[in-house]
C-alpha cells in the first residue's frame, strides 16, 4: 500500500524530492503510458505515475527541481488518511473527505475536486476511482 500525504508526498516519494531522490527510492525505470498525455518535460514517468517538478527544468526536471505533484493510477494500492481506496466509489470518497472536513464539488465530468486543496479523484465508467491527482499548495504556487 502506498499513503497519500497532502503534506508528505506519495509513499516513500516526499515533496521537495530532486529527481535523483525519486530514482533512488522508486527506480530510475521511466515508463510512458497513454494516459499521461504529452509535454512531460516537467515530470518524471512511471508505470502508472506521474511525479511532476517545479524549478530547473529544461527537456527533463534537473536537480534544481524538486517535486510538487502527483497522478497516481489504482494499479497501485492506496491509502489516504489510513484508508484504502484503491477501489472506492463515488460516494466512498465524498464520505472520506467529508469525514475529513474537505469541502468539494463533483465536476460535470463526474471528477470530485476539492476546494481549497490540490486534490482530485477521477473515476472510470463503472464508477470506482481511477486516478488521483493531488499537489501540494505551498510548492505549486508561483511567486510572479
Amino acid at each position: 500500500m502506498y499513503e497519500i500525504s497532502l503534506t508528505n508526498g506519495f509513499g516513500p516519494i516526499k515533496f521537495g524530492f530532486t529527481p535523483s531522490e525519486v530514482k533512488a527510492v522508486w527506480g530510475s525505470q521511466l515508463v510512458y503510458e497513454d494516459w499521461m498525455g504529452g509535454n512531460l518535460e516537467n515530470f518524471l514517468f512511471f508505470r502508472g505515475l506521474l511525479i511532476g517538478f517545479r524549478g530547473e527544468v529544461e527537456d527533463h526536471p534537473s536537480e534544481n527541481a524538486y517535486v510538487c505533484m502527483f497522478q497516481v493510477k489504482t494499479i497501485h494500492p492506496l491509502l489516504l488518511w489510513g484508508k484504502e481506496i484503491t477501489s472506492a466509489t463515488t460516494q466512498d470518497i465524498q464520505d472520506l473527505l467529508n469525514a475529513n472536513d474537505l469541502s468539494f464539488k463533483i465536476l460535470p465530468n463526474g471528477i470530485v475536486q476539492c476546494i481549497g486543496q490540490e486534490l482530485q479523484f477521477h473515476f472510470n465508467q463503472l464508477g470506482c476511482l481511477d486516478e488521483v491527482y493531488f499537489a501540494n499548495n505551498l510548492l505549486t504556487e508561483t511567486n510572479e
